[in-house]
């Protein structure tokens, strides 16, 4: 990865969340190249050349570009990438998003959704590899399944953003606030899946597949004190406001823009992400130039956070993913997927997905 100033940081998919991330990170004074891809359009280019204004009125980026690329095609995936030669990639393209889904699709555990976050960037992860690029990967749209997925093929994202790292920080913050403490002085280590993220923002919340709450692994100390665990239960399902629809993106964001500055640093910092290396689920990991590695707490295995992790995801519908890659689907979801939409899931193998994923956008639009 190239020294930073001087960095090339390529933002894929501009839509609500890839835009605000193209415009957080514009002011990012690491940052020597932003280059903004998107399908060709207008929308894409506006949302490129405003982050050019507020990278000019910011001191951040000295260059902001837009590129245009049809993310469905490998090949030219491929040929961008390398004209791009990007140090780091974050992809947030998908052909589906949550705020998208009709009333009627609501109830559906999240993970229904996996073959049609995971089709756009799975073409991605084909091309990186085909154009023989060395960018670190940061992937947003449903890392904590996705990367499994992919790690099956050996494509897995370097790891995600958002989700457990938005429970860390209001952790950090409720916690500092009981202790009368400076957040500095609070350490926080969760390993937490996406499905789990409703016990702390009811924004997130949502019929969960199957009885009880998503299980989840936290060591908080404060003042390098520990806080006894039923408190950091308290704290963790504390009521939290957010914005409403897409408002939560500049949370997300912000976590991709922190995750980011630290890839472009020289000394490991402490940060929480989704699924690094592939793995399911959320970790506590540290950050530096050199990549990304686990920091799980005392006592806590990294095969006892995989294991947590993969029961979680029973809350997002998915019972498993196979060493293959298999996507298996818990029978709550399959039940629901027939009752609301008249939909059949079937284990969704790798090389399916592109199909499972038309097959959806067709049950989609005819419930619209």
């Amino acid at each position: 990865m190239a020294d930073s100033p001087g960095a090339r940081v390529l933002v894929v998919g501009l839509g609500d969340l890839g835009g605000r991330v193209l415009e957080m990170l514009a002011a990012s004074p690491r940052i020597q190249t932003l280059l903004g891809c998107g399908q060709a359009g207008s929308h894409s280019a506006a949302v490129v050349a405003q982050s050019a204004l507020i990278a000019d009125t910011l001191g951040g980026a000295t260059q902001v570009e837009h590129l245009a690329t049809d993310l469905t095609d490998r090949a030219a995936v491929a040929t961008m990438l390398r004209g791009a030669a990007p140090d780091i990639v974050v992809f947030a393209a998908s052909r589906h998003s949550w705020w998208r889904s009709p009333p009627a699709a609501r109830a559906l555990p999240y993970g229904v959704w996996l073959p049609l976050q995971l089709s756009l960037l799975r073409t991605f992860m084909l091309a990186h590899r085909d154009g023989a690029s060395t960018a670190v990967v940061i992937a947003l749209p449903h890392p904590d399944a996705a990367g499994p997925v992919l790690a099956a093929d050996g494509l897995a994202p370097l790891a995600g953003a958002g989700n457990v790292a938005e429970v860390a920080a209001k952790l950090r913050l409720l916690t500092a606030a009981e202790f009368g403490c400076h957040r500095d002085d609070v350490e926080v280590r969760l390993v937490l899946h996406h499905a789990a993220e409703r016990l702390a923002f009811a924004l997130f919340d949502a019929a969960p597949s199957g009885g009880g709450a998503p299980p989840y692994l936290a060591r908080v100390t404060a003042r390098s004190l520990p806080v006894a665990p039923e408190v950091v239960d308290r704290l963790l399902r504390q009521a939290y406001p957010l914005p409403g629809g897409t408002g939560s993106h500049q949370l997300t964001a912000a976590t991709v823009v922190q995750l980011v500055d630290a890839l472009l640093a020289d000394e490991q910092r402490h940060l929480h992400v989704p699924s690094p290396a592939g793995l399911p689920g959320g970790y506590p990991v540290l950050v530096s130039r050199r990549g990304v590695e686990l920091d799980l707490p005392v006592g806590i295995s990294r095969g006892d956070a995989i294991a947590v992790n993969e029961q979680a995801a029973a809350f997002d519908g998915i019972s498993a993913i196979g060493a293959d890659g298999t996507i298996r689907y818990t029978p709550d979801a399959i039940v629901a997927a027939h009752d609301l939409l008249g939909l059949t899931l079937q284990d969704t193998p790798i090389a399916a997905l592109d199909e499972a994923a038309d097959r959806l956008e067709v049950v989609l639009r005819a419930v619209r």
